[in-house]
């Protein structure tokens, strides 16, 4: 998957967590930590050969709110606990918390938050 379509990828909006914002059937927390995962395989991590995870998403703090019709912006806080891997090997023994680095831009298509943006902080 390259930069350009990194953001085609979908999630599914019914996982059964809140939404992450105000705004009413916005994405979930997972969602978002989900998308924020795959932001950072696509454009950081894959440069250097390793894949992230995002193991914990408990400290993570997104606040969702629209940003035109059928779009939301999630501004990004706390932290996410990542787990790296090389060659399909953990890097560390257990994930490592850190503070969020990349807020987060949600486009509802056939019902479903697709990301489509992501801007470092």
């Amino acid at each position: 998957m390259n930069k350009t379509t990194w953001a085609m990828v979908t999630f599914s909006v019914g996982l059964g967590l809140s939404a992450c914002g105000e705004e009413a059937g916005g994405p979930t927390v997972e969602q978002v930590a989900k998308a924020y995962e795959m932001y950072m395989n696509v454009n950081l991590a894959t440069e250097l050969g390793q894949r992230i995870e995002v193991r914990g998403w408990e400290d993570f703090k997104p606040g969702c709110k629209s940003s035109g019709p059928e779009r939301v912006k999630c501004i990004t806080g706390g932290k996410v606990e990542l787990m790296g891997f090389q060659g399909g090997e953990q890097t560390v023994p257990k994930p490592v918390s850190v503070p969020a680095e990349f807020d987060l831009e949600f486009e509802k298509r056939e019902n479903t938050w697709v990301p489509v943006r992501a801007q470092k902080k």
